[in-house]
């Protein structure tokens, strides 16, 4: 340890010179303004002057910075100064969020919010959603600060302000980081917020994206890289102020899988240090964790020990999840070393538990669901603009071909006035012809793809609206032993087969008001419910199940010519969805939920010649069918599920 405080003494001597010219540089500002305060009137100047303060004191200060924040909350009620009270409200909780205290961070920064929100300030709301996203995600519920994290984005890029979509990219990376499942989207966000923070010289942007790429690069074990951007993030931070800490961790962890634990331990003590400095008390178990992992692996146990109870206190007393959790997980691993191994159960009991916690199927969900909505609006914004351009081209042409017409009219008609007018009549009708045919065989097309309800809206908007169904019920069927039989027949007999069920599938599932979905090799999926709502689509679905079932035994009765017969499963189940449109090219409807993934399931449990439903589905129609009950599965994401054989129409 000696030599370890030698070469950290020697180490800051630089970075202490930096940090006092910084320090003292903020000093001067902080004192000049204080001069100014005792000038001013009790004006909005004086409340701008005094929100100047608490913001220049609430990293290294924030019991002052909350003193001066009241302060100005006091002046602007007094004033009815709307915007100086949501600032005010906003740098108090600011001050609040370096102390850890959530609490009291969401109750002043959801005030700031509904006061930005009745202003209808857009910037103040992007800032206010980012900053609530920021708590959420302290606590570990990365679904909640995600949605407020694409809210602040999509108001920044509608005020096109570059400051605050960085911002909004970095927190957004900082979800994505949290599975490795999604670290490309990540390291994508990572790079646009650093590379408009480096265009805007942003260096408190820079310093926190360049942070954000090195912790990526660090979980992904490129660690050359992590270096580099964590460094390049220190020296941003010597310039802007910033979160020195959780990058001089992330240092730490990084030289730890360099097996070069002396300067693990080094970086995480100066990452305490700084946390300490400012009372963050979120950074401040984070590097505790960071140390007592470095004291793990060179065997220092008790000192590795002493290092995750100290993480374990602070977590449980601000309440965040994520550092809770590895602090038992570092408890149990030691306790494990030391030959402790009841007590190495007992924290890995409280692990398994925290983990349990801290991520959920509902929270994968949650993250999939905000990223799928956040795709499809990215699509809408593209397409919107593709057919902006395309109206902006078509316009242009226009302009052109009217000119074009002119200089062949006024020709005609220097040559002939009679022959001109008739031949530009004849252009006319004939052309007219052509684009109404090409217009109807256009329209027929998009409605063999397209739902007609929801082929409209896309030729009048440019795209269409996600919607949500309540009731809507899925059928899907299957051929038996069609893999088999595929790879013993010809490739046209094969096609010619399948054409010949499919065909009279679709007009089954429009006689009875069905839309086709999609089909999957010899899958077919059909839904009722959908565009149009209807309270009857689950009988409606069934009937034309049994109408497909006739079909299916007619054709084994009295084989057609070249088509191989075969015999089929269906399953339904009835629930909630979402259907939309999506792709820029080859435009698809299609609809996704739990509900599908169970129909599925009916389908592959159900048996050839057989109907197999859902419990949803059987509440539907039990009162109009003989069921068969057969017993539970188990469904992925659901968990177990009562099934039905639909035997026949009750009398």
């Amino acid at each position: 340890m000696f030599l370890i405080k030698l070469k950290y003494s020697s180490f800051c001597v630089v970075v202490i010179f930096l940090m006092v010219n910084l320090l003292s540089a903020q000093n001067a500002t902080v004192d000049s303004l204080k001069i100014e305060l005792t000038k001013a009137a009790n004006d909005t100047n004086k409340v701008e002057t005094l929100l100047d303060l608490s913001s220049a004191l609430f990293r290294t200060e924030p019991d002052s910075a909350i003193i001066y924040a009241d302060q100005a909350i006091e002046l602007a009620t007094a004033l009815d100064y709307q915007k100086g009270l949501g600032y005010g409200l906003k740098n108090k909780g600011l001050a609040y969020y370096i102390k850890s205290d959530f609490t009291e961070v969401l109750n002043y920064w959801r005030q700031s919010l509904a006061i930005f929100e009745g202003m209808e300030f857009k910037l103040g709301i992007s800032n206010l959603l980012n900053n609530l996203g920021a708590v959420y995600f302290s606590k570990g519920d990365d679904p909640k600060a995600l949605e407020y994290y694409f809210g602040s984005l999509r108001i920044a890029e509608e005020i096109n302000d570059p400051i605050r979509i960085a911002t909004a990219y970095v927190n957004i990376g900082a979800v994505y980081v949290n599975n490795d499942q999604t670290y490309d989207e990540a390291l994508d966000a990572y790079r646009k917020a650093l590379e408009i923070s480096e265009k805007e010289d942003y260096q408190s942007g820079i310093g926190t994206a360049a942070m954000n790429l090195g912790e990526l690069y660090y979980k992904k074990d490129q660690l050359d890289l992590a270096v580099k951007y964590l460094e390049k993030s220190l020296e941003s931070f010597d310039i802007s102020g910033g979160d020195v800490a959780r990058a001089q961790y992330y240092l730490g962890s990084t030289y730890l899988k360099k097996n070069d634990s002396e300067k693990a331990v080094e970086y995480q003590i100066k990452a305490i240090d700084n946390a300490q400095k400012i009372d963050s008390k979120v950074e401040e178990a984070r590097a505790y964790i960071g140390l007592g992992d470095a004291y793990s692996t060179i065997r220092k146990n008790n000192s590795a020990y002493d290092s995750y109870f100290k993480a374990l206190d602070i977590a449980k007393e601000i309440g965040v999840n994520t550092e809770k959790r590895d602090a038992y997980e570092g408890l149990s691993l030691v306790s494990a070393k030391i030959g402790n191994f009841e007590k190495a159960f007992e924290y890995q009991k409280l692990y398994s538990e925290a983990k349990d916690n801290f991520r959920t199927e509902e929270y994968d969900e949650k993250i999939g669901n905000l990223r799928f909505q956040f795709d499809v609006e990215t699509k809408e914004k593209e397409i919107a603009i593709l057919n902006k351009d395309n109206a902006i081209k078509e316009a242009e042409i226009e302009k052109a071909t009217i000119f074009q017409k002119f200089l062949y009219a006024f020709a005609g008609f220097l040559l002939i006035i009679i022959g001109g007018v008739s031949y530009q009549y004849w252009y006319v009708k004939k052309s007219n012809k052509l684009i109404n045919i090409e217009r109807n065989r256009s329209e027929s097309i998009l409605l063999n793809i397209l739902p007609k309800e929801t082929a409209d809206e896309l030729k009048d908007n440019g795209f269409v609206v996600a919607r949500k169904f309540e009731t809507t019920t899925v059928l899907f069927t299957d051929f038996k032993n069609f893999s088999f039989v595929s790879e013993n027949i010809s490739a046209e007999e094969l096609v010619e087969s399948v054409d010949y069920y499919f065909r009279a599938f679709d007009q089954i599932t429009d006689k009875y008001n069905l839309e086709k979905i999609k089909t999957i090799g010899d899958a077919y999926m059909c839904a009722g419910g959908l565009p149009n709502v209807n309270t009857t689509n689950a009988e409606d679905a069934l009937k034309a199940g049994f109408e497909i079932l006739e079909f299916v035994n007619e054709a084994k009765r009295n084989p057609p010519k070249n088509v191989n017969v075969f015999d089929i499963r269906i399953g339904i189940n009835t629930g909630r969805v979402v259907a939309g449109v999506v792709g820029t090219k080859k435009f698809q409807y299609d609809i996704w939920g739990s509900t599908v993934n169970i129909a599925a399931r009916m389908e592959s449990n159900s048996e050839p010649g057989k109907i197999n439903i859902s419990e949803n589905t059987y509440q539907y129609v039990k009162d109009k069918y003989e069921c068969t009950y057969r017993g539970e599965i188990e469904v992925k994401n659901v968990g177990m599920m009562k099934m039905y054989f639909v035997e026949s129409p009750l009398v």
